[in-house]
């Protein structure tokens, strides 16, 4: 039995939250960043079923000259859009994980089977009914034998994106894996309990409460994730670095290694500007493969990174420097570009009792300058 009250408050509460991150999200349209892009189709498809769900509620069982095509029309296009939805959510999560467009589209190209296929089977059901029937004569809305096999495929797609956020966790890092958990969580409750109770709208209400989070998490990582390289900010480190030692009461100490690209305007120069962009991006991608889970890698300058860690002992920051350079030498080995990367690098150690940080900075910056005149 429909409750209309409960489908217009959930549905409409949904409506005017994914409006308002809509309209806060203008900015998004000045660039064209690929996560950008698919936050704004998430968000619009989202507003999409909001308004043809309330509708196909409203008007279930009316009986009117045109009523019954209008209603399959309706409720065809809301399963196609739950679908699309599911498989542009796992899109953005997997670009998000991993930044790399080529993969996505090997990846898509299997990903957006089910999609399609649901697709497919609701333009039949325009014809004859697989996935629900509308009475001819009440126009009500009836599930069929079949209507499991969209949910499952819905299911299935937040499943895959699931198993991947939680799988490469440690890849990503607090500051998407939590986000990434967050998002997909509410969509999963409203997706189970619409399939469980028809007539209670929750599905939408979760997937605003979804977008909501992401465009939140979009703010923030603005401020404290570089867009280009998916490294943390020298700000955002500094930052967290100040505030750790000034709660510590140990005398644990730091160290922090910085490494500058060589000749990297040479890169800029010879292939320009895009390769240049590219060269930064994937040094993020080597740090975050490569540094443990107890550092943090920091885009600090134009083409200077840093690592910061507990310091256990010099052996530990040799065998951190020689992993750096062992995956870089296997990334010019295996990647194919015009450029190859090479790090000049120099670190030291802080110490919270004697030390400041711009100290501890110039430290690592004059014995990084000394390797690279060495060179």
């Amino acid at each position: 039995m429909l409750n209309i009250q409960q489908i217009f408050c959930s549905n409409g509460s949904a409506f005017v939250l994914l409006l308002i991150v809509l309209l806060s999200s203008y900015r998004m349209f000045s660039h064209k960043l690929l996560d950008s892009k698919l936050i704004i189709i998430m968000i619009v498809t989202a507003l999409t079923q909001c308004l043809l769900e309330t509708i196909t509620y409203l008007i279930d069982g009316m009986v009117a000259p045109g009523h019954h095509k209008f209603l399959i029309f309706l409720n065809v296009m809301l399963y196609i859009g739950n679908a699309l939805f599911a498989f542009t959510s796992t899109i953005y999560v997997d670009y998000k994980l991993f930044g790399d467009i080529k993969r996505l589209k090997r990846r898509g190209r299997i990903l957006i089977i089910p999609a399609m296929l649901i697709v497919f089977l609701s333009i039949i059901n325009l014809f004859t009914p697989v996935f629900f029937s509308i009475d001819e004569l009440t126009c009500i809305y009836q599930r069929t034998d079949l209507y499991f096999i969209p949910n499952i495929v819905v299911c299935l797609y937040l499943l895959y994106g699931t198993v991947l956020v939680y799988k490469y966790r440690n890849k990503v890092g607090k500051y998407l894996f939590l986000p990434a958990v967050i998002f997909l969580i509410p969509i999963i409750i409203g997706a189970v309990l619409d399939f469980l109770f028809y007539g209670l709208a929750f599905k939408q209400m979760g997937i605003a409460i979804a977008l909501t989070s992401i465009y939140i998490n979009v703010q923030k990582e603005i401020s404290c994730i570089d867009s280009l390289s998916g490294l943390h900010t020298r700000q955002y480190m500094i930052n967290c670095y100040t505030a750790a030692m000034k709660r510590s009461k140990s005398e644990e100490s730091l160290v922090g290694i910085l490494l500058d690209v060589d000749k990297f305007k040479l890169i800029n120069d010879t292939y320009g500007h895009l390769a240049g962009d590219d060269a930064i991006h994937s040094i993020g991608q080597i740090l975050l493969n490569t540094v443990p889970k107890d550092a943090m890698a920091v885009r600090f300058a134009g083409d200077e990174f840093m690592v910061i860690k507990k310091y256990i002992s010099e052996k530990d920051v040799q065998d951190l420097l020689s992993s750096i350079y062992s995956a870089t030498e296997k990334y010019n080995a295996t990647q194919n570009k015009p450029y190859t990367l090479h790090f000049s690098a120099g670190y030291s150690i802080f110490n919270k009792q004697k030390d400041t940080i711009e100290a501890f900075l110039g430290r690592m910056d004059n014995a990084m300058y000394d390797e690279k005149n060495t060179k």
